[in-house]
C-alpha cells in the first residue's frame, strides 16, 4: 500500500508511496503493499538524495518520529532475517523469473501508475506489486523474498516515481518488508510444504500469512495517517472496505501465481491482462475521488457536498428528521493574506477545514463552497444542537495557530438553517436560508452565529 500526497496538510501517509502525504505524510500504497508516496513532479533540482530538502523534516514531531522509528526497526529486522535460510541455485532461478514478471508488470502499468499518483495526492493508493512479492514469500527462502521486495521498490521508484521522493519510497518499502517478515513467521510457525498448497491446510496457512502481511503493512501506514489526521480513527481507516478488499485480493492473486509457478508456469503471463484491467479500474476510482475532493483542504467539493446533502434531505423528509446546514465564512480573509502572506492564508484555510471536520465527522458532510466559505450538513440535529455546534466552531476558529503561532486576525461568521421550516423544499433552499443568516452575521459585526429561520 502506498501513501502519496503532496502539499501541506494532514492518512491519510506513506513515505514514498502509503492516503498519503509525507510532506505531510504521504498517503498509502496497498500493493497491494502499503507504502507512502507523494507526487512531487519530476524536478531534478531538489534531488532525491538531498536529505535536507525532504518533506519528512517538515512533519510534526509525532509522525516524523514514527516514520524514523519504522525505518530503523525495518532495517534492524530485515538484516538478520535475510540469512536464516539457506539459498539453493534453483531459488535464484525462481527469484529471477519472479523479478522478470514484476518488471514486465511495472513496465506495462507504469503510465497508468503515474496518472494514479497524480490522482491520489490525498488518498491511499493501492497497487499490485504484492502479487509478485507475496508469491516470492511462498516460493523462496525469506532472504530472497526480502530481496525481491527491495528490487521491486527500487525498480518501481526509478520507473514510476522517476527517482523522486526517495525517503517516501524507503518508508513504504520498510512497511512491506516488515509485513513480509511477519508473514514468514506465520509460515514458519505453521509449516507449509509446496504439496500442501493443493489442500485445505495450505489454504488456511496462506490466508493467515496474507492477512498477517496486510495487517502489518497496512496498519503501519494507517498509523502515519492517523497521526497526521487524528479526526479519523485508526480503526476506521484500517477497515476501509475498498482498500482492504483490494489489498487482500492482490495477495490472493500472489498465492495463485505461486501455485501456477509450481504446476503451470506458462499460464502466469495470462494474469497480466486482468491485472491491467484492475489497474485502470483503480485509476477511475481515484479520479472520481479526486474530482469530489477539494485539493486545498481535503473537504468535499461544492458539487459533491450538494449531492450528499440532497440525499440526506430526502432521507430526513421520509423519516421526519431534522436537518441543519451551516454556512461558515472567514471574516476579512484578504486581511489575513495581506498581513501574513498567502502561504499562511492557505494554512489558515486548512486549519479551519480541520476544525470543521473534527466537529462533524460524517463523511461528505463538510464541504468547501468556494474561496474562504465552507458549508456543513448536520444530520438528525435540532435547532439547539445546530447552534451549539456552530458556536464551538466559531470559538475554535478564533484560536487557530499556524506552526505553533496564533493568527490573531482569524474569525468566522456562521449562518444556520433547519429543514423543519415549511418553506424548505430543496437543499438549495436550505443553503440559501443559511447564506442569508450568514450575511446577517456579517452585517451585525462578524465573528458571530445567526440563525436563518424558525425551527417549526
Amino acid at each position: 500500500m502506498n501513501d502519496r500526497r503532496s502539499g501541506p496538510g494532514p492518512v491519510a501517509p506513506a513515505v514514498g508511496s502509503v492516503h498519503a502525504k509525507i510532506e505531510d505524510v504521504g498517503e498509502q500504497d496497498v500493493g497491494w503493499e502499503v507504502h507512502v508516496a507523494t507526487h512531487e513532479g519530476n524536478s531534478v533540482a531538489a534531488g532525491p538524495w538531498r536529505v535536507h530538502t525532504w518533506q519528512l523534516w517538515r512533519l510534526p514531531a509525532s509522525p516524523r518520529a514514527y516514520v524514523i522509528v519504522v525505518d530503523i526497526v525495518g532495517v534492524a529486522c530485515v538484516i538478520p532475517f535475510s540469512f536464516v535460510e539457506a539459498v539453493r541455485a534453483s531459488d535464484l532461478l525462481i527469484l529471477a523469473l519472479l523479478a522478470a514478471g514484476d518488471v514486465v508488470h511495472i513496465e506495462t502499468a507504469r503510465h497508468v501508475e503515474r496518472l494514479r499518483e497524480v490522482a491520489a495526492e490525498r488518498y491511499p493508493m493501492v497497487d499490485f506489486k504484492s502479487v509478485w512479492t507475496f508469491a516470492g514469500l511462498l516460493l523462496l527462502p525469506v532472504g530472497l523474498a526480502l530481496v525481491l521486495v527491495a528490487l521491486t521498490f527500487v525498480y518501481s521508484w526509478a520507473r514510476v516515481a522517476r527517482c523522486s521522493s526517495a525517503h517516501r519510497w524507503w518508508f513504504s518499502c520498510m512497511t512491506v518488508l516488515l509485513g513480509t517478515v511477519a508473514a514468514w513467521t506465520v509460515l514458519r510457525l505453521l509449516p507449509l510444504d509446496q504439496e500442501d498448497l493443493r489442500g485445505p491446510w495450505g489454504l488456511i496457512v496462506v490466508c493467515l500469512a496474507a492477512l498477517t502481511r496486510w495487517t502489518v503493512n497496512h496498519g503501519i501506514v494507517v498509523g502515519v495517517y492517523t497521526l497526521m489526521e487524528p479526526t479519523t480513527s485508526w480503526i476506521r481507516r484500517f477497515l476501509a472496505p475498498v482498500e482492504t478488499m483490494l489489498g487482500l485480493g492482490s495477495l490472493a492473486i500472489g498465492a495463485v501465481v505461486a501455485a501456477l509457478f509450481m504446476s503451470f508456469p506458462w499460464l502466469i503471463p495470462v494474469l497480466l491482462a486482468p491485472l491491467m484491467v484492475m489497474h485502470r479500474g483503480l485509476l477511475v476510482k481515484q479520479l472520481v475521488a479526486a474530482l469530489n475532493t477539494d485539493a486545498k483542504t481535503g473537504l468535499a467539493t461544492a458539487a459533491c457536498w450538494q449531492a450528499h446533502a440532497a440525499r440526506a434531505l430526502a432521507r430526513a423528509r421520509r423519516r421526519h428528521l431534522r436537518l441543519g446546514v451551516l454556512m461558515v465564512d472567514l471574516d476579512e480573509f484578504k486581511r489575513v493574506n495581506d498581513r501574513w502572506g498567502h502561504l499562511v492564508g492557505d494554512q489558515v484555510l486548512q486549519a479551519v477545514a480541520d476544525v470543521l471536520a473534527d466537529e462533524v465527522r460524517t463523511p461528505g458532510a463538510v464541504g468547501r463552497f468556494g474561496g474562504e466559505e465552507f458549508v456543513v450538513l448536520l444530520d438528525d440535529t435540532g435547532v439547539e444542537e445546530i447552534a451549539g455546534t456552530a458556536e464551538r466552531i466559531r470559538a475554535r476558529s478564533c484560536a487557530i495557530a499556524v506552526e505553533g503561532t496564533a493568527v490573531p486576525d482569524v474569525s468566522v461568521s456562521i449562518g444556520t438553517a433547519c429543514c423543519h421550516d415549511p418553506r424548505i423544499e430543496e437543499i438549495d433552499d436550505l443553503v440559501l436560508a443559511a447564506d442569508v443568516a450568514l450575511y446577517e452575521a456579517k452585517r451585525a459585526g462578524r465573528n458571530r452565529v445567526c440563525s436563518a429561520l424558525p425551527a417549526d
